[in-house]
């Protein structure tokens, strides 16, 4: 299992977002690449998703559902962060362990 750190008021738009989707959608934490060949970045972000059982792991923060690859998982680890950025997208930071 993962974990998801998000303040309220985040977690309340992320959760409106959800319920104006299809029944058992997601908030899938994931990657994907902002420009093209040479200034290719990769970023991680959300989407709207529909859990796999075979392929992804599932996180509910406060009755809101989060879901990652276990791939995507065992790349950037098992806990995150959302925060809101300068031009008020959403930032998904990976939280590195204190152990």
């Amino acid at each position: 299992m993962f974990t998801v750190s998000v303040n309220d008021e985040m977690l309340a738009k992320i959760d409106k977002m959800l319920k104006e989707e299809d029944a058992g959608s997601c908030a899938r934490l994931r990657e994907y690449k902002v420009g093209c060949a040479c200034s290719c970045q990769i970023r991680i972000g959300l989407s709207i998703d529909k859990f796999d059982e075979n392929e992804d792991e599932k996180a509910d923060v406060r009755g809101v559902p989060f879901i990652a690859e276990k791939e995507f998982l065992m790349k950037y680890g098992k806990s995150f962060e959302l925060s809101m950025g300068e031009s008020k997208q959403v930032v998904v930071s990976p939280v590195k362990s204190q152990a």
